[in-house]
């Protein structure tokens, strides 16, 4: 098996060579799509689950964070074309509105996509300490409360690390403005408690999973028993979705089950181990050991979050999902 920083420079010029939109003309120029593994060749769909924004921007995520670690300049030569899309087709300078598909496209509209743009932004921020960035980060989730964020259980949003970025750089207020609607939306999830809201699903991992990381950073930002207690109750419900098995496909792996019909090419139904959401799971487990003084779950995020590692190829490719 490849070392992991090989493997994942392998998957970003996979990517870069492969998946990137390099047609001038076309308004998706520099975006990264999706890529069929049979028909070798890029593949875009205005349905939402293979378009131009959405889940795809966590590739322009991860490009931004392994060119803060290693230097390529190639990789950066993509990057800078995918942040001129993203600024381009996905994100509004002036209002902060972001956008579900390219251009500038809003036919149907997700909370969902305003946490993964702001989290690029972070991760901008620190490759390039830009202050845009950090203002932009700022209107996209303000605007993303504006319209009812503080009721949404939206994936993977960097509470924790927010704060601290905005505090290091010198801007406190900002930093207090985003704790406060961090407050808010945990109080709602707190007080939810184990009566989850329906979302695009009425019940499944993806819902339990920003409960529990959420609850666990506010309690890292905040040190108020409240969030502790939340974070507990959350972390017990989301490890019953947890295999473990000796099998590295069911190795605190979360079990899913529509994921490859929504976004497999041969829409297919059945669980699968894993799906690159199965990582949820590991990222709110990083901050359990803050939460409850122990390991215990130290090791579970470990072997969740390399459990996602199986979907890249060692050419570089990957697939969204496997089913057994």
């Amino acid at each position: 098996m490849p070392e992991l920083v090989s493997l994942t420079r392998r998957r970003l010029h996979f990517i870069a060579e492969h998946q990137q939109c390099r047609d001038q003309k076309s308004h998706l120029y520099g975006a990264y799509l999706i890529y069929d593994n049979e028909e070798k060749r890029q593949y875009y769909g205005h349905r939402n689950d293979i378009n131009g924004g959405r889940e795809r921007v966590g590739m322009g995520i991860l490009f931004a964070y392994y060119l803060q670690h290693c230097l390529d300049a190639r990789l950066q030569e993509s990057l800078d074309q995918y942040a001129a899309y993203v600024l381009r087709e996905l994100y509004d300078e002036e209002t902060g509105e972001v956008f579900n598909d390219a251009p500038r496209c809003n036919d149907y509209t997700r909370l969902y996509n305003a946490p993964w743009i702001g989290r690029f932004f972070l991760e901008m921020y620190l490759l390039t300490k830009e202050p845009a960035y950090l203002d932009r980060y700022m209107k996209c989730i303000i605007r993303f409360y504006q319209e009812g964020g503080s009721h949404f259980y939206a994936i993977a949003e960097p509470m924790y690390e927010s704060v601290r970025i905005f505090q290091n750089a010198g801007r406190s207020k900002d930093a207090e403005c985003l704790l406060t609607y961090y407050r808010e939306h945990g109080d709602y999830i707190a007080s939810c408690g184990k009566n989850y809201p329906s979302h695009e699903v009425a019940y499944e991992q993806g819902i339990v999973a920003p409960a529990a990381g959420y609850m666990g950073e506010l309690y890292r930002l905040t040190g108020e028993e409240k969030y502790r207690k939340a974070a507990l109750e959350q972390y017990k419900i989301l490890d019953l979705f947890q295999g473990n098995q000796p099998d590295y496909h069911m190795n605190e792996v979360a079990i899913r089950h529509w994921d490859d019909y929504w976004f497999g090419k041969k829409r297919l139904l059945g669980d699968t181990f894993p799906h690159y959401w199965s990582a949820l799971t590991g990222l709110a487990f990083l901050h359990a050991r803050e939460v409850t003084g122990d390991g215990t779950y130290t090791k579970k995020a470990e072997r969740s979050l390399r459990g996602v590692l199986s979907l890249f190829r060692e050419d570089g490719g990957a697939s969204c999902a496997y089913i057994p």
